[in-house]
């Protein structure tokens, strides 16, 4: 049976809440501008989004390609990191990875066999850096107009056919950097930073059974799910 696992950590006097959890239990779904930690859904928030309208401004698609509202199948103007989760030939083993692109017709692949993507910020785990400048340097074409001060962090990454979900505080909040530090530390291969500050929420079952959040208290919009899964 499919399996989830929810665990925090310290790292660097950060806290860490985070999923781990098996690929096949993983999807992209709409909120509708609710809070996740008052759902009935086990995850994480998705993509950045417009408070106004409601508009996603990332990619959040499910199987197909299929976004999940209003323009979510591109990254506003940009070209973003995305995590695509896919199926190669349309078969049945699932792979992840991070491709920098602007709509999922950007991908070179066909749209059957995409599972889900959902766009960010590329975290770049496979380059060496060293500084903030440095990181911000290398995703400067991602940047738009976010803010790149510190803030509560959230971030979803892919780990030998599990995918990690995390989000970051402490009490000066948290870096781009030092999440990217955080999911290189727990295994990640690639990774894109998501939706932060009071959009980074996680909902989680613990090992006794009870249920952890975190997060809020923003309205959001797309949220990356775990279903159907045995928690440990």
């Amino acid at each position: 049976m499919a399996v989830a696992t929810y665990k925090q950590i310290t790292w660097n006097g950060i806290t860490v809440d985070y999923i781990e959890a098996d690929m096949s239990t993983i999807r992209v779904e709409d909120l509708g501008g609710g809070n996740l930690t008052a759902s009935s859904k086990y995850g994480i928030n998705g993509t950045f989004f417009d408070d106004s309208t409601g508009f996603v401004h990332g990619i959040a698609v499910t199987s197909g390609g299929n976004p999940v509202r209003n323009y979510a199948s591109t990254n506003a103007s940009l070209k973003r990191g995305t995590l695509v989760c896919m199926r190669p030939n349309n078969g049945t083993t699932q792979t992840a990875y991070v491709s920098v692109i602007n709509k999922i017709a950007d991908l070179s692949i066909p749209t059957n066999w995409i599972d889900w993507a959902i766009g960010g910020i590329s975290l770049k785990l496979q380059e060496t850096v060293t500084s903030d400048a440095g990181y911000a340097d290398l995703v400067k074409d991602e940047r738009g107009t976010l803010s790149w001060s510190d803030n509560k962090r959230a971030a979803i990454g892919y780990k030998s056919g599990k995918i990690v979900m995390a989000v970051m505080t402490k009490a000066l909040n948290c870096t781009a950097l030092e999440a990217r530090g955080i999911m290189k530390y727990l295994g990640c291969t690639d990774a894109v930073m998501l939706d932060g500050s009071t959009a980074a929420q996680i909902r989680a079952k613990k090992a006794d059974g009870t249920n952890y959040t975190s997060g809020g208290p923003r309205t959001i919009y797309s949220i990356v799910t775990v279903n159907g899964a045995s928690w440990s």
